[in-house]
């Protein structure tokens, strides 16, 4: 039963990732990313926030500037401009709640419904 217990404790101090489950293989593939908020008050952001999602940064948009000022036309048209980066880049994004909007930069991070 000893022996037990210190092979666990072995395991245990080898790596974070290795005591999570996760192989040697996948903790080689490691990027890291930022979380940041992002306040979006204009539509000349956009390319801006791609940008941002290149630097591997996950954005949380607050957007309730943008939904008082823009008229809704332009808003859907900004918003599907970053849908097609999203898309080329395997990124996604979705809604939090009825102002925030939160953009994944790659494949890498995905968001689940």
């Amino acid at each position: 039963m000893g022996r037990f217990w210190k092979k666990v404790e072995a395991d245990l101090l080898s790596s974070p990732e290795e005591t999570m489950g996760f192989s040697r293989e996948f903790s080689s593939l490691k990027e890291s990313f930022t979380i940041k908020k992002y306040d979006f008050t204009s539509l000349e952001q956009v390319e801006e926030i791609k940008k941002e999602l290149l630097g591997k940064r996950i954005l949380i948009l607050n957007a309730t500037d943008v939904l008082k000022n823009i008229d809704i036309t332009q808003l859907k048209r900004g918003i599907e401009d970053l849908k097609s980066f999203l898309r080329e880049n395997g990124g996604s994004m979705a809604r939090l709640g009825d102002q925030y909007l939160i953009l994944t930069p790659n494949s890498w991070v995905k968001i689940s419904n």
